[in-house]
């Protein structure tokens, strides 16, 4: 039988997989790789992490089965240019998601938390590989065949999932697979017509918002993936920081 998993290794752009039932990180394990790409992508993926991570040294709950918890290794020509890889990982999930279920009311929390309604569906976090400056690693994880009682109590009220918002299962690893076909896409896009679906994809533009304790408007995102936040008669630039809207 040929599995999901054996179809996204048959891609031609994707050079190894390692897939495991259990791992601490899949970031960790994949910025810790001798075999790096030469022209395609390295993919790590678990069916559970036991210490997942997310943004600003934040912990992702990963500990379950039932989401898609992966690592993209890739080379990039400018490692400040990394927005080019949240952009494009961060519309991948959306159109897969949005495939799998297109009645899904899905945005992009700023840089590249994806949001179904109101509720957290899926966490990004990209990292450099210190000992390779000529790679990155894009991971992220999405919640899909987790229940409600199965989320830990203090983030039942902002998390969700594929299960709890359609009421059935779904194929990890053919989400997985559209992921990645997807990502491979996007990344050589015209800079300026990527950012214009991710601009049109973006949660609660024109929303009162404060980050890094600056209140004002969220007015957008530059190409480069610092937001635009209007205090008064002033637009601020920032490049990072938890937005509360």
């Amino acid at each position: 039988m040929i599995t999901s998993l054996d179809k996204i290794k048959k891609f031609s752009f994707v050079e190894k997989l390692h897939h495991f039932h259990s791992i601490e990180s899949t970031n960790t394990f994949a910025k810790s790789l001798k075999g790096l790409p030469k022209d395609g992508i390295v993919v790590v993926c678990a069916d559970r992490q036991t210490a997942g991570r997310g943004q600003r040294q934040n912990t992702f709950f990963s500990e379950a089965k039932g989401g898609v918890f992966a690592s993209i290794v890739c080379p990039v020509a400018d490692i400040g240019l990394h927005f080019i890889d949240n952009r494009a990982i961060s519309l991948a999930i959306y159109d897969a998601v949005k495939s799998t279920c297109p009645a899904a009311r899905l945005s992009i929390k700023w840089p590249n938390d994806i949001y179904w309604g109101n509720k957290k569906l899926c966490g990004i976090l990209l990292e450099n590989i210190p000992q390779s400056s000529g790679y990155i690693v894009v991971g992220f994880g999405i919640n899909v065949n987790i229940a409600l009682q199965t989320f830990p109590e203090d983030i039942r009220d902002i998390a969700t999932s594929l299960l709890i918002e359609t009421g059935k299962k779904h194929s990890e690893f053919v989400l997985l697979g559209k992921i990645l076909d997807w990502f491979w896409k996007y990344l050589p896009l015209d800079i300026a017509a990527a950012h214009l679906l991710y601009v049109n994809r973006l949660y609660k533009t024109g929303s009162d918002c404060e980050v890094n304790g600056q209140k004002g408007v969220f007015e957008g995102v530059l190409e480069d993936g610092r937001m635009r936040l209007r205090t008064g008669d002033k637009e601020i630039l920032l490049s990072s920081g938890p937005v509360r809207f």
